[in-house]
């Protein structure tokens, strides 16, 4: 069988037919929402190019279209995500090195759980791989690519001046003044569109948020021992990633992608949610990518190169070595999911949709569309307008006195034994508990936030 096909197939059987199954994230519920709403116009000032897109997929009224839709839309561009990274890996290192990298890439735990699900990183890159794979042939689609990575998701827009440099070096004065010409036009009119959005034309309120304290100098300073944690971890959740990039790094290092790739990896540094939660969320997806466009090289000329020192490697050739250890990194983090995840994530991809799907059958039967819901955005999803999304920040959200909490069943607790509170209605789906004020202010009042961490190993 071919590599591609083989990728293909894998593609098939660990992102495409779990998406049906995924529980959806809060993040996930927010972007379907806002792909909602660009279907009336309605933007928050950010890249919108991938809720502009999927917005068609947004008119059905069934909810589950509405998720599943997205979900496979995305699940595709993960494919494209992976063929790129077997392409331009061929291209530079041959066919072993392109599929060992697009391999390693969908067995690492960003790939698996966020791969399928509607979020922006597959879309960002996607572009951005399409950039370095057209720089050599199709310059102006490369430039137009590059432009829409920052369209399509924030960060890229940090990477662009490294891609400018990286085509200056590669091609003549007179294409490289196209591509600056063309790309930056592309790059002009998102800056464009954020600032009409945000000043003129008003978008989406943010008043559907539950906001934060503001973080001020020295709370940004102490972040600086969380990123240290987040490289180490960095390196516990994709270590074959990690090697082989570093060997390959040594070994070719006047290769001048690294101009896109090391900044795409840097700007990881600066982004809230990677300090914050580490590298198991969906932030490192992109990076990651475009690390593993050069990390299957660097295993073989890895394994070549120890194979004379260490004569046991003689008995399986590196790709089966490789295959080994993503089999094994598969069931360790599985089962490092089930026993560290505080909300009970049933793996690394974590199931549930059918908890999804009965928590909105209960919001559809019982709540009433002038009632006022916090929590997760569940309610969002069915058309309710009045709702705030709390995240974490559970404890606040409760001050604001709503008829409805929907929440994590471990991040709440009660002043009182639940069972015997009348004033409240208390339902249990499996990792979700939503809570119903029969009588306001009953959730106020019996209703605290529990002690909240991220991974139990962070504590």
């Amino acid at each position: 069988m071919k590599e591609k096909n083989k990728l293909i197939l894998l593609w098939f059987i660990l992102i495409f037919i779990p998406l049906f199954t995924l529980r959806l994230f809060q993040d996930e519920m927010l972007y379907l929402n806002m792909s909602r709403k660009a279907l009336q116009f309605e933007f928050l000032p950010r890249s919108s190019l991938v809720f502009i897109l999927t917005s068609p997929l947004m008119v059905l009224k069934n909810v589950d279209f509405r998720v599943f839709l997205p979900r496979i839309a995305t699940s595709l561009i993960t494919l494209l995500d992976l063929i790129l990274i077997y392409n331009i890996a061929k291209m530079y290192y041959g066919k072993k090195a392109g599929f060992l990298s697009s391999l390693m890439f969908l067995f690492s735990f960003v790939a698996l759980r966020y791969g399928a699900r509607y979020t922006l990183e597959p879309w960002g890159t996607f572009f951005a791989l399409l950039a370095v794979y057209y720089l050599d042939t199709k310059p102006m689609y490369s430039a137009v690519s590059m432009g829409l990575a920052f369209w399509a998701r924030e960060q890229w827009v940090v990477v662009y001046p490294f891609y400018l440099i990286l085509a200056k070096i590669k091609k003549d004065h007179r294409t490289f003044i196209r591509i600056l010409l063309v790309s930056s036009v592309v790059v002009a009119l998102n800056f464009l569109f954020i600032f009409y959005v945000s000043e003129f034309y008003g978008g989406i309120h943010r008043a559907s948020v539950v906001s934060y304290p503001s973080k001020t100098l020295s709370s940004y300073i102490s972040f600086i021992p969380s990123l240290l944690r987040d490289w180490m971890e960095f390196v516990i959740a994709f270590p074959l990633t990690t090697i082989g990039f570093i060997y390959t790094l040594i070994k070719d290092r006047k290769n001048p992608e690294f101009w896109v790739i090391i900044p795409s990896v840097l700007v990881l540094n600066g982004l809230p949610g990677f300090i914050l939660n580490g590298p198991f969320e969906r932030y490192t997806f992109g990076p990651l990518a475009l690390m593993s466009i050069f990390s299957g090289y660097g295993i073989t000329q890895l394994y070549n190169d120890l194979r004379s020192k260490i004569k046991l490697l003689d008995i399986l050739t590196v790709e089966k070595w490789v295959a080994l250890f993503l089999i094994a990194q598969f069931i360790f983090f599985n089962v490092a999911v089930l026993k560290l995840s505080d909300i009970g994530a049933k793996g690394i991809q974590d199931y549930g949709y059918w908890h999804d799907r009965e928590v909105f059958k209960i919001l559809e039967e019982n709540a009433n569309p002038n009632e006022f819901f916090v929590g997760t955005p569940h309610p969002a999803l069915l058309g309710f307008k009045n709702w705030k999304w709390a995240d974490r920040n559970i404890q606040k959200a409760i001050e604001l006195n709503p008829d409805w909490l929907i929440t994590f069943e471990s991040w709440v607790n009660f002043r009182e034994n639940p069972h015997e509170i009348d004033e409240l209605e208390i339902y249990s789906i499996g990792p979700y508990l939503v809570i119903h004020a029969k009588e306001k202010g009953a959730i106020k009042k019996y209703v605290v936030s529990s002690d909240l961490k991220l991974w139990k190993f962070r504590k």
